[in-house]
């Protein structure tokens, strides 16, 4: 059985037992009270007959009392008999004249059928006789068993109203519940066949549990559209590095295979393999990255960190990269500011991250353009923060935010540039490399203007120093 039919045979057999109790307890309360109700009826018709008996001793007037008791007989349905007797025990007034005037303990006993209720009459302290009155006892129960009826028929008349109400509500609540855990099923399954198209705005309104499962379950559509979008992305990208070096080899060999019984020249061999070791490296530099990608995200990256001379390293980075600067005539200089203190980290990835950093910085720079290694000691954080600044082309503010992403290469960037475009995983390996050693990377940026890519490192503090600053601390 499906979940609907469950949940509502489940509220409609809950509400049924509820409307069942509930009528039940105020049946049995109804029942006492129509039984009390009837039992204070007969008591006021007794109590009226001891009101006109003191009344007909007040005025003096026998034939008063005589009369009523003889009315009463009529006026009140499943009275038997009405009666006023002296404290001698002779009738003063009876329902049945023929009574009048005889001694009360000499007549017949009234029928067991028939209750007899007896109240003394007084007039202040003087006790003047004793009202009785005798009732029907099947009328009176056959009176009860109508009002009964009637409660009955209407307490069936509001269960089946409520019940009906209930039934419908009931249907409804299982509606409003199951019907959105089908909206997430089908909208699981679209997932499952690698569609995200579906609409859930109608649960997302919602404000309860269900609401909150459809926000979440929207955002996990989105995380999987995300994943999704990065392995295509991946997937173009590792196609694209591998497909245009891998051509250009193939190619050049096919030249050097279709030329060599015609005897190439010693400048054009020196051309083909100068492109084939280019391409080569464009190839093992993407394995590489992909390697290091891997490396950082299992955690699998281990630091050898010893006092570190940023300056020196600068420059030495700035030196690998000086013919590819004179190829564009870009100026560069390395400024150290307040710097005099020695970094804490490992060289190779600091290197790396330098290499990282001007590599993109020549890229994106004109011809004639200046490229700046930047070094500014903070003392009061203890770290060197280390930027590389360009007068390129710049980054707008969006393009800002995802930069650090894999696989993830501006656009205008991109066309703006000749050659090798880059596997867009320099910046996010760098950025890894450096919150590994504890600190932080950015950029700061505005199109047209240049960028400023920089990162902090940790500055090395001896045993003593060390223990210097956190005596300062405490």
């Amino acid at each position: 059985m499906k979940l609907f039919p469950k949940l509502a045979l489940a509220v409609s057999a809950l509400l049924l037992a509820t409307t069942l109790c509930l009528c039940t307890a105020f049946y049995v309360t109804q029942q006492h009270a129509i039984e009390q109700q009837a039992d204070l009826e007969r008591r006021a018709v007794l109590q009226n007959l001891v009101h006109i008996t003191q009344e007909s001793f007040l005025t003096n007037d026998d034939l008063l009392l005589i009369k009523y008791t003889g009315w009463l007989q009529k006026w009140i349905p499943g009275l038997v008999s009405a009666s006023v007797t002296a404290p001698s025990g002779d009738v003063l007034a009876h329902s049945e004249p023929t009574r009048i005037g005889k001694n009360a303990a000499l007549q017949e006993s009234s029928p067991t059928e028939v209750l007899v209720l007896s109240e003394p009459v007084r007039m202040g302290s003087h006790w003047i006789g004793n009202a009785s009155a005798g009732f029907s006892q099947r009328y009176y129960a056959d009176l009860i068993h109508v009002r009964l009826r009637h409660l009955q028929k209407r307490l069936l008349e509001i269960a089946g109203g409520a019940l009906a109400v209930g039934v419908l509500l009931s249907f409804g609540l299982a509606l409003s519940w199951t019907k959105p855990v089908g909206l997430l099923a089908a909208a699981a399954n679209r997932i499952g066949q690698g569609k995200y198209d579906f609409d859930l705005a109608l649960i997302e309104r919602r404000t309860d549990e269900l609401g909150f499962l459809s926000k979440a379950f929207e955002n996990m559509a989105a995380q999987l559209r995300e994943l999704e979008q990065m392995k295509e992305d991946f997937v173009s990208a590792v196609t694209h590095e591998l497909r245009s070096p891998l051509g250009a080899i193939e190619s050049y060999l096919n030249l050097i295979g279709t030329e060599m019984h015609e005897g190439i020249p010693a400048e054009v061999w020196a051309t083909y393999l100068e492109r084939l070791r280019l391409n080569t490296q464009r190839l093992t530099r993407f394995v590489n990255d992909l390697l290091d990608v891997a490396a950082l995200e299992r955690g699998k990256i281990t630091l050898s960190q010893q006092p570190v001379n940023l300056g020196i390293l600068a420059q030495d980075v700035l030196a690998f990269f000086e013919p590819r600067m004179r190829e564009k005539n870009l100026r560069s200089e390395v400024q150290l500011g307040n710097l005099r203190s020695l970094g804490f980290g490992d060289p190779d990835k600091i290197r790396q991250v330098l290499v990282n950093l001007l590599s993109n910085a020549i890229k994106f720079t004109p011809e004639t353009g200046l490229i700046q290694i930047l070094m500014k000691e903070i003392p009061a954080q203890h770290v060197i923060c280390v930027s590389v600044k360009d007068s390129g082309i710049g980054i707008s503010e969006a393009d800002q935010m995802k930069i650090f992403s894999k696989f993830e290469q501006v656009n205008s960037a991109r066309q703006s540039i000749k050659g090798p475009k880059g596997t867009g995983l320099g910046l996010s390996i760098s950025r890894a490399l450096v919150e590994l050693h504890g600190g932080a990377m950015g950029v700061e940026s505005k199109e047209g203007e240049g960028s400023r890519f920089y990162f902090t490192l940790p500055i090395y503090v001896t045993a003593r120093e060390s223990m210097a600053i956190t005596a300062t601390k405490h």
